[in-house]
């Protein structure tokens, strides 16, 4: 059997202590991640030490660099990948966690001519898990070889690959969402990079946009995409997603007036 490709695990943080302590324990499992790159947005609380206890195995280095985030979270990650030491890069948020089957893929990874790999990520809000609606579909490119592609979007970034990506049938479990109130102030931080990326690009938002763009968004989470299946958890996401929907527009709006 052919030894398993190295990867270098990429993570972004902002006081991000709390969450470090219990999601990576599964980093002893994959000897062949030998290399974890923290890019850390100027956390005032015991992140950076917290990164630096991690359990891992002997062999893996652990880089923590601090990085300004400047609205800009491509560039952020980007800085990640072009100083990592592997070709090959798995991409994490540290509210993020693999299935053990994942874990199991991850420990033996030899890739043939794949360049990228779709990933689908299981959302949870307040405990619960949410199965439709908008989050219920979520499938990204979290594990790529950086020759092929770079990252785009200064909000909900993606790796834009330039050749196909296959497809990966095991899950990211992501916790972003422990209460109304960490969700709420997400979407407020969230909103306002994605309208200054939006008025960056000569965009203005008309009355109309305003007012149906954020109705639009809640039918297709809460009807199309069978939100209602989720009972009160699928509702809450679909009106709070809305209201994303909102801000973004009535904050480019803002920036737009003289």
């Amino acid at each position: 059997m052919s030894p398993s490709t190295n990867i270098s695990l990429l993570l972004l943080t902002h006081n991000e202590a709390g969450i470090l302590k219990k999601n990576f324990d599964w980093l002893t499992q994959c000897p062949n991640i030998n290399e974890i790159i923290v890019i850390d947005d100027q956390s005032t609380d015991d992140t950076v030490k917290t990164v630096k206890t991690l359990k891992v195995p002997k062999s893996t280095k652990i880089k923590v660099i601090s990085h300004p985030l400047n609205q800009d979270f491509s560039a952020q990650r980007q800085f990640g990948v072009d100083i990592a030491i592997n070709d090959w890069i798995l991409w994490l948020d540290p509210d993020e966690t693999p299935d053990y089957k994942l874990i199991t893929y991850l420990q033996s990874f030899n890739p043939n001519n794949e360049s990228a790999f779709l990933i689908p990520r299981i959302d949870y809000f307040e405990g619960k898990l949410l199965k439709h609606g908008e989050t219920g579909h979520s499938c990204f490119i979290r594990l790529f070889n950086r020759k092929y592609g770079k990252f785009i979007g200064k909000v909900h970034e993606v790796w834009f690959s330039s050749t196909p990506a296959s497809n990966l049938k095991y899950d990211i479990y992501h916790h972003s969402h422990p209460n109304l109130k960490s969700f709420l102030e997400k979407i407020n931080f969230y909103s306002e990079i994605r309208s200054l990326e939006l008025y960056q690009q000569g965009i203005n938002p008309s009355l109309f946009q305003i007012i149906f763009y954020p109705i639009g968004k809640f039918i297709i989470n809460y009807w199309l995409k069978l939100g209602f299946l989720d009972g009160t958890p699928g509702i809450i996401m679909a009106i709070t997603m809305s209201f994303h929907s909102f801000l973004v527009r009535a904050k480019l709006w803002k920036l737009s007036q003289p």
